[in-house]
Parts: C-alpha cells; structure tokens; sequence
C-alpha cells in the first residue's frame, strides 16, 4: 500500500478544487467555492461519509462566484461541509449587520490557496480569504498526513475593522451516504443539553431554563419528540430537527455504524465553539445527521450579544482554533 500523502489540483462540476488523499482518507475540497469539503471518503471501505443532493453542484454551472457570489451559504444548496463564516453579525456602533438573508459569506467566493508537501509525509492546503462585506479575514489550512485517518483544520480570524464585531461562527458538515442509517448511533457529550431555540423565540420574556430540554426527547415544532442520539429510518415525509447543544465538558461528537464497524469523531476547540448545532434530515431528498460546532446557541444576534454567547473581536483583534475528524474502525 502506497503511504504517500497526495494533493491535486482538479475541477468539480467547473468549480475549482484540491483532491487530498493517503491510505485512509480522501477529501476534496472546493477552493473556488467557499472551500467546501465536497468529498470525504474512507478509502478501505470506499465509504463516502458527507451528504449531497441530487443536483450537486449541477445548479452553479458556468456561474463565476468571482463576479456573482453566493448570498447565502445555502443557496442552491449542494450538501457537503460548509463553513458560516459569519452566521450573523453586528458592528459595536450598530451601524451594520449582517441578518439571515446573508448568512455565511465565506461559502459564497473563491478562496486564494496554496498547496504545501512536507516530502510525502503530509500536504497541507493553506487558504485565505478576506469576507467581501464583513470586516474579517480568515486563515485556513487543512492538513493530512500519511499513516494517519484524520483531517485537521487550523484557523486564524482577523478583525480588520476600526468598530468592534460581534459575530456567530459555524462549521456545518451534513454527514450522509451509507454512514448514516437507522443502526447508526450519535454519540453526544456528557452533561449535554439540548436548547430549542425555536420555542425559545417564540417567547423570549421566559426563564432561559425553561427551553432546556434532555438530548433524549426534544419538541419538534409539529409535537413530535425526537431522541438526538438515534437516527430516524428515511421517509416520504421525513421531519426536520434543528437543536443547538449546550453545557458540553468536551468538543467532540461522533457518529458510529454497527454494521459498517466505523467510527466517524469530530473534535474541535471548544473555547471558540461551546455550541453543536444538529441538524437532522429524514425525507427522500435530503437524509442526513449535521453535527455543527459553533460559537453560539442563540440564532439572533442580538440574542447571542444579550446573553454573551458570540465571538467579539476588536479592531485587529484575532481568534485562532481547530477542529479534526477522524475515521476508523474500532
């Protein structure tokens, strides 16, 4: 088996990317489209492990993101793992802000990038963007090295404003593929606990206790009660769940087939990301689990601000973090 670690320029549906790859992992990321991690695959199963429509990237044929960006990171929504970056934000003055209409600009452009090769042992993707509205510049190399079954992602967030930001950051894998079925099993951190930010807005005068609810019997909008832990079998009419996760002791969530026999953990910094957001789909069109680290529980920003649940970065004030995924076969 060949040991090395590889990195190849290629194109995807028009849209350019950086197929990295060892013996166990091989992730395809989309540097001309928000970097993207489009493609993550577990080589010894050939298991793909991220979920994506139907239409795929189908949709942003011939469209240059250079001259006409996404507004939103979902729109013509593709799967695979985006990055929200800013999910929402407002400026100290409130001169600004950046509302649900255009949330995650990062998703929405082409990045600049270069490739590093550390002599076979590892290659490293190193990106770069300043957002094309918002005040922030962000750094991003996403790294893969032989003999090893992980991805690592180290990040570095600049203010590069005169008026301090208050913003939410938000990674956002859809995990899919033959991963995700009725016998897979989330694996949630002790101590977790679930926040229904819905019902929560619906009413905001009432104790924050009140929208705290146990990870093993949350209130979907329609009444049904669902247990986060378990994966729900695809329907017709399959119901949506989304349910920030707080009052987490580590950064970490994990998905695991029985019947594969793999393990997918995601581990991040939990100092920038106290938060997972999981979002759930079981219909036809979209079958998926996200398990999203994220900085904030509250989805308004004011809300985040109020409660002191966003990042807050000064004039060239910067944050750093990190996150992983890892596969194997326990």
């Amino acid at each position: 088996m060949d040991h090395a670690c590889t990195a190849t320029e290629i194109s995807v549906d028009g849209i350019q990317a950086v197929c990295m790859e060892n013996e166990w992992l091989k992730a395809v990321i989309l540097v001309g489209k928000g970097t993207d991690i489009w493609q993550l695959t577990y080589k010894p199963l050939k298991l793909e492990l991220l979920m994506r429509t139907r239409n795929g990237l189908s949709p942003l044929a011939g469209r240059d993101l250079r001259k006409n960006r996404l507004l939103h990171y979902a729109e013509l929504y593709a799967g695979g793992w985006q990055e929200i970056l800013p999910n929402r934000a407002s400026f100290a003055s409130g001169t600004e802000e950046v509302g649900q209409q255009e949330e995650g600009e990062s998703a929405g452009v082409p990045w600049e990038y270069s490739i590093e090769r550390g002599k076979g042992q590892t290659v490293s993707l190193c990106c770069r963007l300043s957002l094309p509205c918002t005040p922030l510049t962000v750094e991003k190399t996403i790294s893969l090295s032989a003999g090893e079954s992980e991805l690592r992602i180290v990040e570095r967030v600049v203010n590069t404003d005169r008026d301090t930001i208050h913003f939410i950051w938000t990674h956002h894998p859809a995990f899919g593929g033959a991963l995700i079925d009725e016998q897979a099993q989330v694996i949630l951190p002790e101590g977790s606990v679930a926040f229904n930010v819905l019902r929560y807005e619906q009413n905001r005068e009432a104790p924050i206790a009140q929208f705290e609810e146990d990870i093993g019997s949350v209130i979907l909008p329609g009444g049904n009660k669902k247990n986060l832990r378990k994966i729900d079998a695809r329907l017709s009419d399959g119901e949506a769940c989304y349910m920030p996760i707080k009052s987490l002791n580590e950064g970490m969530a994990a998905i695991y087939n029985p019947g594969l026999n793999v393990r997918l953990e995601l581990s991040w910094d939990l100092l920038t990301f106290p938060c997972l957001r999981y979002w759930s789909n079981n219909n036809d069109e979209i079958y998926t689990i996200a398990l999203e680290p994220s900085t904030s529980w509250f989805s308004d920003i004011h809300d985040c601000i109020n409660h002191s649940n966003c990042l807050s970065l000064k004039p060239m004030e910067e944050r750093q973090t990190w996150l992983t995924i890892r596969v194997e076969q326990p």
